[in-house]
């Protein structure tokens, strides 16, 4: 296609296109489409096919420059952004077009584009990797939260319930209105605003409800309390709180918890150990292993900061409106699907989710496209192979076919999205290998010695 094209820079993300298509390939187009509608327009008194050409130039003039309008445009802007070697990332923005025929077609064009910026040096970059090594107080945390987990609910039959112990009730609600006596008779075989079966409480917590631990302390398997309560406007349930309640609990047992032994018996039951020292050796060493990863992952988003920190260049602007209203939508959507009542969505401070997922957006936006330059500069490449393998780890964590995932990853075009997250991946690993870490250890009393002991 025949055209002459400008480009005015706006900004670093936008520019605007003047393009001209030579009047040759404009009365082209108006032979094709007065063809078309000849052969195609049925008009009364004339046979298909045999509508003179001065009729229809005459009665649809308007039609047949907006046909050409048509085809011509999208030739002309993806020759236009192909020869300028842009790089659009949003849909252009068509203006003042003019078109007739024996002339050129004439438009103008506003598009955002990836911004263009000079390439800082992204080698040999100075960073601190920061070893904290596990702690024996980290080990007993663990080996505490096993046993834990392992514990055994047993009931007491002997004795009432004392602060420690875990009382299993059933629960009946009735929300009280502010003209209602404190002593008022309710009928707590029907119509009961709340109703839950096998609530298991510990009594001493400092989360209990003062009545719930005032009624609950000392009673027995079998008993029954009648109390009201008003809830805390912080109450978890936003449903409830501030609401006042009278509350009916029946008893259905009092239970101590035991923890098992830290023994022998208990490693073996807990997991492929043949003693309580080996256990503790594997969980030292899984420690360790998580703290040097720990430290990895620190070191390389401290190097991907120092990264992004270096550039300033603008954003597309509907880029980041874009992601940051879907970011927007996701929490949204998953907060409701965690059972959060609309009243508490509505209490939110949106305009500063907003603020804060743009930042981000803007951050992570910018490092994507200074990492897309280093795998440019470092001749990184997300073969087919590498994608394929990627698919295939999904789908064994997934338990999803590898040919079905790979056919929808493909319809749903998110393929890009993985070669993407490769490609990244490898350009970070190229600033990795030519970094100057140091390693640094943070020193603690209670690490771990060289030995594991």
């Amino acid at each position: 296609m025949k055209l002459e094209v400008a480009v005015a820079d706006i900004t670093q993300s936008k520019k605007d296109l003047t393009i001209e298509v030579a009047a040759d390939e404009v009365q082209i187009e108006f032979e094709k489409t007065y063809e078309a509608f000849m052969r195609n327009l049925k008009l009364p008194g004339f046979r298909p096919g045999r509508v003179p050409r001065g009729m229809i130039k005459q009665r649809f003039t308007k039609e047949i420059k907006q046909e050409v309008i048509n085809q011509l445009i999208p030739h002309a802007l993806q020759h236009a952004i192909h020869d300028k070697k842009l790089r659009v990332i949003s849909e252009p923005q068509i203006n003042e077009v003019t078109v007739n025929e024996g002339q050129p077609l004439r438009f103008t064009a506003s598009v955002e584009v990836v911004p263009e910026f000079e390439l800082k040096e992204y080698k040999g970059l100075k960073v601190a990797k920061w070893v904290r090594p596990a702690t024996e107080q980290e080990l007993e945390s663990v080996l505490a939260h096993m046993r834990e987990s392992a514990a055994e609910f047993v009931p007491i039959e002997d004795r009432p319930a004392e602060e420690g112990n875990f009382v299993s009730f059933n629960l009946l609600g009735k929300f009280v209105q502010a003209d209602q006596e404190a002593d008022t008779a309710h009928d707590w075989g029907r119509k009961n605003d709340l109703e839950i079966e096998d609530n298991l409480l510990e009594l001493g917590t400092e989360q209990l409800i003062p009545e719930f631990h005032e009624n609950l302390l000392g009673v027995q398997a079998g008993d029954v309390r009648e109390f009201r309560s008003v809830l805390p406007e912080d109450f978890s349930d936003k449903n409830l709180a501030g609401k006042t309640i009278d509350f009916r609990l029946m008893v259905m047992a009092v239970r101590k918890k035991e923890l098992p032994e830290l023994d022998d018996d208990f490693a073996r039951e807990a997991g492929e150990f043949q003693s309580l020292d080996e256990m503790r050796e594997k969980i030292r060493e899984r420690l360790q292993e998580d703290s040097l990863q720990k430290a990895e992952s620190e070191m390389r988003e401290e190097l991907m900061k120092q990264i992004a920190g270096a550039y300033d260049f603008e954003l597309p602007p509907s880029l980041i409106e874009k992601e940051t209203e879907q970011r927007i939508r996701q929490l949204a959507n998953h907060l409701m699907r965690s059972g959060i009542p609309r009243e508490s969505l509505q209490q939110i401070d949106w305009d500063q989710r907003y603020q804060e997922a743009q930042s981000q957006v803007s951050h992570e936006s910018r490092l994507a496209l200074v990492m897309d330059r280093i795998a440019e500069a470092e001749g990184v490449v997300a073969t087919s192979e590498m994608v394929d393998a990627e698919i295939a780890r999904i789908a064994a964590r997934s338990g999803e076919n590898f040919e079905q995932l790979k056919a929808r990853l493909t319809k749903t075009d998110a393929l890009s999205s993985i070669e993407n997250r490769l490609r990244f991946e490898m350009a970070l690993e190229a600033v990795v290998n030519k970094a100057e870490v140091t390693v640094e250890y943070e020193q603690s009393s209670s690490s771990f010695s060289s030995d594991g002991s």
